[in-house]
């Protein structure tokens, strides 16, 4: 019998992830986006370390397998953690960012686990700032006296993504709140689903969504609606994204509009201004929360990898309102002020 020495097994342990990735095709990949800020809002003050500004900090596992046909596996294992601290993100979860598997081929690609919500999809590209984490753009997505459909991510959802066709493309998701209930509408609560439509095209870009989630137990649905446009003339590209929340049922009857303007102002490859305005607007009776805002950051790329950054973020809350785009909590009606530098590294 042939011994296997200590130094041996080590050479064929540190051997094996490389045989692994040679034949599932796997790619191990990052982001670690760290900055120093100062937030204001009424007498609150705040300074330290914040992270995930332009993009949430993350490690992933994705990889495919030929399957032959023109078919293919493929996976997504995304983890979101917090580097100044080394915490996870999304409630501790393994990988909360993103977590499916499926297939792919010339019909299209379907998907099964957590997984990005087709309104993310179809507006979140169409914000200038990225709709980094202290942006105001961030304002269409935000919760106030009237719930939205627009959530970045769900579990448990099956989605369809065509092919590419003329620049359209279709994406399709429903998801299953999985609770366990007496009455079918009980069990519902969670239950949702989506579908945009994406356009892309010599420097044209434009999305359409609907996307509507159950959010009680008694039958009470939101619904978010929205469209975004973009154009690329080379050193600027502007975009604009609207949407809409509208409650029915026992969840509520109120309604929020939504919109952001911005722009991209390339002043060299390596120097980048991203400049945007939002503003939503809620009819929700006394209970309505307005607010606007604007943001204006300036990314210096020191290599493809490696990018430098400085931004200011200003929220302005009106009335009860008391949207956040920190760590502070405002006051109702008070105004939110954020100031940061940065660096964000890819791998």
């Amino acid at each position: 019998m042939q011994r296997l020495t200590v130094p041996a097994l080590v050479a064929a342990a540190l051997a094996m992830p490389s045989l692994a990735a040679a034949q599932s095709n796997v790619t191990i990949y990052g982001l670690i986006d760290l900055n120093i800020s100062h937030e204001r809002s009424g007498d609150q003050r705040y300074t330290g370390v914040h992270h995930g500004e332009l993009n949430g900090s993350r490690l992933g596992f994705r990889g495919t397998e030929d399957l032959g046909n023109g078919i293919k596996a493929l996976f997504v294992l995304e983890s979101g953690f917090d580097p100044s601290t080394g915490l996870a993100e999304q409630g501790g979860r393994l990988f909360g960012r993103q977590s499916f598997v499926g297939l792919e081929s010339g019909l299209g690609r379907l998907t099964l686990g957590r997984q990005y919500s087709p309104a993310f999809t179809a507006l979140d590209p169409f914000d200038a700032t990225g709709n980094a984490d202290r942006s105001a753009g961030l304002l269409v997505r935000k919760t106030g006296a009237v719930k939205p459909a627009y959530e970045v991510r769900f579990d448990n959802m099956v989605k369809y993504r065509s092919p590419k066709l003329a620049g359209f493309e279709v994406e399709a998701g429903y998801w299953f709140g999985e609770k366990t209930a007496a009455n079918a509408t009980a069990r519902k609560e969670g239950d949702g689903n989506g579908l945009s439509l994406l356009y892309g095209n010599a420097g044209f870009a434009g999305a359409l969504t609907t996307q509507v989630v159950q959010r009680d137990a008694t039958g009470g649905k939101v619904r978010t609606s929205g469209f975004a446009l973009s154009y690329d003339f080379g050193i600027v590209k502007p975009y604009f994204v609207w949407s809409q929340d509208k409650e029915s049922g026992t969840v509520g009857n109120g309604k929020a509009r939504s919109w952001d303007l911005s722009a991209e102002i390339r002043l060299n490859p390596a120097n980048t201004v991203a400049i945007s305005y939002a503003e939503r607007d809620e009819s929700d009776g006394a209970a309505g929360e307005d607010a606007s805002g604007w943001s204006a950051y300036y990314l210096h790329a020191l290599s493809k990898r490696t990018t430098l950054y400085t931004g200011y973020s200003q929220l302005s809350n009106e009335d009860g309102a008391n949207y956040a785009i920190g760590n502070i909590t405002p006051a109702a009606g008070d105004t939110h002020r954020v100031v940061m530098a940065g660096m964000r590294h890819r791998f």
